[in-house]
């Protein structure tokens, strides 16, 4: 691929925030057109910007608000998932996985798909010393779902995930995302979130103490050292739902 990210590598590599959206789709890609069975991506952004849906475009307040966030340093760029405004600095750390399977008509692949992201997260957390890692939703948090990876209740890690059709057979590609922060405080990057909110007038606001960064529970890690054992338990191979 041409471009900063080395789909084989399992360092933590360090593209814009553009770039790095533009990689996990690459990657989906390469799995739906049936060029290889799984990839996978660490990155961090050497820059930063305030990551939401599209659908945010379409709202009233729209243009004054990604003013607003331009000249305050957070740029605005779109992701092809939903949810609410996520920020992307260098605080932040993101894993994609991009996996080829075939799964039933049931929503239990739905579920499969968030297990495959965050169990080996959180199972990577516990040998790191963190004892109280979970996956579950987290009230206050920007972007909650189901299946956050949470230390001690509050939201470490945001997931999401995408399906598409492999071209030319009925086997499916998934790529599932998790964002975590590791650095900074969680109340910096919830203000940046609030501020979007307040500037197109939605009365939501999220809490900082709903979040937790990865140097509050572990100040001593060395993050790249320790990345590549997190994509090796991730690459690990699991059957998907029949």
């Amino acid at each position: 691929m041409a471009g900063p990210l080395d789909f084989s590598s399992m360092t933590l590599q360090r593209p814009t925030v553009e770039e790095g959206l533009v990689a996990e789709e690459a990657l989906l890609d390469m799995v739906c057109q049936g060029e290889v069975e799984i990839g996978w991506l660490a990155w961090s952004p050497r820059d930063r910007g305030l990551v939401m849906p599209r659908r945010h475009e379409r709202l009233a307040g729209f243009p004054d608000a990604r003013d607003r966030l331009v000249e305050r340093g957070w740029p605005i760029r779109f992701r092809s998932t939903g949810g609410t405004p996520v920020p992307q600095s260098e605080a932040v750390v993101n894993l994609a996985l991009a996996v080829r399977c075939r799964v039933g008509s049931s929503a239990a692949h739905l579920e499969w798909g968030y297990h495959r992201l965050g169990d080996p997260w959180c199972d990577w957390l516990e040998v790191l010393g963190v004892a109280d890692a979970d996956l579950g939703p987290v009230p206050g948090a920007y972007c909650d779902g189901r299946f956050n990876v949470r230390i001690g209740g509050r939201k470490l890690v945001g997931t999401a995930q995408r399906w598409r059709r492999v071209r030319g057979c009925r086997d499916m590609a998934l790529l599932v995302h998790g964002a975590m922060q590791v650095g900074d405080t969680p109340e910096a990057l919830v203000e940046v979130v609030n501020a979007f909110q307040a500037a197109i007038d939605d009365p939501q606001r999220f809490q900082g103490a709903s979040h937790v960064a990865l140097t509050q529970a572990l100040p001593e890690l060395d993050l790249d050292t320790a990345i590549p054992d997190l994509l090796a338990r991730l690459v690990e191979a699991r059957p998907a739902p029949a």
